[in-house]
């Protein structure tokens, strides 16, 4: 099956958001300034696509209600449960006095999250590239065998998703636990 004009667009746009975010990774393997609403943003993006997808999911795989939603939310957040401490173990802090400072994450936390991001794009562009487009394809539902694909690269998506909220979680409460200790007046 040859993809169409409008899967390889989409195609096309989930690769620049690899690019995105193996950048990204790259850059916090290497350290960069500290920023809330910085650390925050990706999160709620992933996270706002990861409902999408559920969407999506729900219209694919009309069976699926609410079984795989459930198990896609419980591995969202299985995945940020688990690895929030794992990131704020790997996470290096340096605090200037002033407040402010940067953070590196270890190479492993980010290896692991462009992997299993990736997989999720490999495999979606290799058994189901339909996923790429909303809706129904035009013949109706997917057969059984893509539906199952469907749940997988839903369940991948969901492990990326918790991994970077677990991955900004971590790094956000190893900012908090390092912030300097104001000296104590001395006692008479």
């Amino acid at each position: 099956m040859t993809p169409s004009s409008p899967q390889l667009f989409a195609l096309a746009i989930q690769i620049v958001i690899i690019l995105a975010v193996i950048r990204r990774s790259y850059s916090m393997m290497q350290g960069v300034a500290y920023s809330l609403p910085r650390l925050a943003l990706l999160p709620v993006l992933i996270l706002v696509l990861w409902g999408i997808s559920e969407l999506e999911s729900i219209v694919l795989t009309p069976w699926a209600i609410p079984y795989l939603i459930a198990l896609d939310l419980a591995i969202l957040i299985g995945t940020a449960i688990v690895s929030t401490p794992i990131a704020e173990r790997m996470t290096t802090v340096h605090r200037d006095p002033a407040g402010g400072g940067s953070y590196r994450i270890g190479i492993s936390m980010a290896v692991l999250f462009v992997g299993v991001f990736v997989a999720r794009i490999a495999l979606a562009a290799v058994l189901f590239p339909s996923a790429f487009q909303f809706g129904s394809p035009p013949a109706g539902f997917p057969p059984i065998q893509q539906q199952i694909v469907l749940g997988v690269i839903d369940a991948l998506f969901s492990m990326s998703a918790g991994l970077l909220v677990g991955r900004s979680v971590g790094i956000y409460r190893r900012w908090e636990s390092a912030r300097p200790t104001s000296p104590t007046p001395a006692t008479r």
